[in-house]
């Protein structure tokens, strides 16, 4: 993993390295303040910035994914567990192995923003836009979006001359199955800012379907980057959303935009509740106001504290669209 890891060194049984669950610090590169520490024999995290502790499998099974299952099953060999095979079939199902990362997989052929180096234009560009560290490695970076597009889907695009660079940003539904993914220019005069693929046209064009926990609150944002600063969060990714789960709708802060009116009014008249963003609030989404100095816990204040429904709900807008 020391690839993936920021300022990563090792002395004697410690290693120390930036902490990909806070970041450590935007504004000094050179922060480095989590550890892996051995005790009697065994490693765990801890990070003296965030103060998030806990087991090395656990560590690694959330920032990678695909050597957790090599460390687990080489735990498995080394214990000489009977009916090994058993265990590894158990191991390698689908839930256990995602689809999406199974060999053969699309998604297998290009690098996680995770993976790559700190000054990678696509590395700078996510760490620009202050995306979460946890973020990192569900972000792909696609050297030849046209091609690797074509790929997947023959003629897709004619012309691949012009071939780019993008961000991927993948659907996977809750089976950890690819079902399509959204492309992201890095430049900010593309006329085509998103463009987005259907693997499966069957199913919604909702980001990040493989991680939402149903039995908590859920909330839903209108863009994919905005929903990395809020827990437990979709985004529609360009559609409506149609859940028969009771749901937050979060849309963009821009209370002229006839369409966002349309699609809050719409909400409402279906009894969800809505986040009507206060009058001191000048940013035109999430990760703007993040951009702008707040924090993801203000996000998550600002939101509680402005979250409406039937009556309040149409009080408020009205009160909104005269800002």
């Amino acid at each position: 993993m020391s690839g993936q890891l920021g300022q990563f060194k090792r002395k004697n049984s410690t290693f120390n390295f930036r902490c990909p669950y806070c970041g450590d610090s935007q504004k000094d590169k050179f922060k480095a303040r989590g550890y892996l520490l051995e005790k009697k024999g065994n490693y765990n995290y801890y990070c003296h910035n965030c103060g998030v502790s806990k087991k090395f499998s656990k560590f690694l099974q959330d920032n990678n994914g695909e050597l957790y299952q090599q460390y687990s099953l080489e735990k498995l060999k080394e214990s000489g567990v009977p009916e090994v095979k058993k265990e590894i079939d158990t191991i390698t199902q689908p839930k256990a192995f995602p689809d999406y990362l199974r060999s053969g997989s699309p998604l297998r052929t290009i690098k996680k923003i995770s993976q790559l180096a700190w000054d990678h234009p696509a590395k700078k560009y996510v760490l620009d836009r202050k995306l979460p560290n946890q973020s990192h490695s569900k972000l792909y970076y696609c050297p030849r979006f046209y091609s690797w597009t074509n790929k997947l889907i023959p003629n897709k695009f004619k012309d691949t001359i012009k071939d780019e660079p993008r961000l991927i940003i993948p659907f996977i539904d809750e089976n950890n199955k690819l079902f399509g993914y959204q492309g992201r220019s890095f430049q900010k005069e593309n006329k085509f800012r998103y463009i987005t693929i259907m693997l499966d046209e069957s199913k919604p064009k909702i980001f990040g379907l493989e991680s939402i926990n149903y039995d908590e609150k859920v909330y839903v944002v209108e863009g994919p980057l905005d929903s990395c600063f809020v827990d437990n969060c979709l985004a529609m990714a360009g559609s409506d959303v149609t859940l028969d789960v009771d749901v937050t709708m979060v849309y963009d802060n821009e209370p002229r935009s006839i369409e966002i009116v349309k699609k809050i009014e719409k909400a409402i008249r279906k009894h969800q509740h809505v986040v009507i963003w206060p009058e001191n609030i000048k940013s035109k989404d999430i990760n703007d106001m993040i951009m702008n100095g707040m924090s993801k816990a203000d996000i998550k204040l600002i939101i509680e504290q402005n979250t409406y429904k039937d009556l309040q709900a149409t009080m408020a807008l009205s009160k909104w669209r005269k800002c």
